[in-house]
C-alpha cells in the first residue's frame, strides 16, 4: 500500500511540473527484462521473414541452375546427341580346313572386318572337335613369316565345350594385311604339336585352300 501511493505521489508531481499530458510520449517505468516487439505489421516476427526469404531465394537459384541445364543441352551438338556406332562391315570371308591329329579336321574362318570408314581387322575362328579333354587346354596360335621365321601375331588357350564337345579358339585382330600369309599352329598342354597349315586366306581364290603343315615341321618354308 505505501509503494501504491509514493508511486502515485510522484506520478502526479511529475505531471504538475512538466505539463504532460496522457497522450504525450514519456518516460514509461517497467519491471523486469524489456520486451523486444517487432515493429512488422501482422503480427509477423523476423525469423520468419528471414527464413521465408531464403526458401524464395534457393527455390529461384534452383529454377535458374534447370534453365542452364537445358539451354546447355539444346545448345549441345547434334553429333553428340544422335551420332549412333557403326556397324561392322563384313569385307571378305573365307574358310580352310587342315589336318589336326586326334580329330577329323580343323576348321579355320578368316574374316576381314571394318567398322565404318575406320581400319579393317583380320579376325580368325579355329573350331575342332573330337580332342580329348583329359588334358588342361589346348592353344592355337597365329602368325606371318618374317625373313624365313615365324612371327607371333596371336594366340589363344581353350577347353572343348563339355556340351558340344567342340573346341573354339579366336584369334581377334590380327595384324596384318590381306595378302600376308599367314601360319595357324595347335598344341597341347605339353606343347606338342597336333597340326598346322598356313596361305594367304582372304586372297581372291584362295578360299578353301590351306597349306598344311605335317606336325613337327617348321610352319615358316
Amino acid at each position: 500500500m505505501t509503494l501504491k501511493g509514493s508511486f502515485a505521489t510522484r506520478q502526479d508531481d511529475a505531471l504538475s511540473a512538466g505539463g504532460q499530458q496522457p497522450d504525450q510520449a514519456g518516460e514509461i517505468l517497467t519491471f523486469g527484462k524489456p520486451e523486444r516487439r517487432s515493429l512488422l505489421p501482422g503480427g509477423i516476427r523476423r525469423p520468419a521473414i528471414t527464413m521465408a526469404a531464403r526458401i524464395i531465394i534457393g527455390s529461384l537459384a534452383l529454377a535458374a541452375a534447370v534453365v542452364d541445364l537445358h539451354d546447355a543441352a539444346s545448345h549441345a551438338p547434334v553429333t553428340a546427341r544422335t551420332q549412333r556406332p557403326p556397324a561392322i562391315d563384313v569385307l571378305i570371308a573365307s574358310a580352310v580346313s587342315f589336318p589336326l591329329r586326334g580329330t577329323p579336321g580343323a576348321l579355320l574362318q578368316v574374316q576381314y572386318l571394318q567398322a565404318g570408314a575406320g581400319p579393317a581387322a583380320i579376325w580368325a575362328t579355329l573350331a575342332a572337335s573330337g580332342l580329348p579333354r583329359d588334358t588342361s587346354y589346348y592353344t592355337a596360335t597365329a602368325g606371318d613369316c618374317v625373313n624365313g621365321h615365324p612371327r607371333m601375331l596371336a594366340s589363344a588357350s581353350s577347353l572343348p565345350d563339355p556340351r558340344t564337345d567342340m573346341l573354339i579358339l579366336p584369334l581377334n585382330n590380327l595384324p596384318a594385311s590381306v595378302p600376308t600369309e599367314i601360319w595357324i599352329k595347335v598344341t597341347n598342354a605339353a606343347g606338342a604339336d597336333l597340326g598346322s597349315a598356313r596361305g594367304a586366306f582372304l586372297m581372291p581364290g584362295a578360299a578353301g585352300r590351306a597349306i598344311p603343315t605335317l606336325p613337327g615341321r617348321l610352319v615358316c618354308p
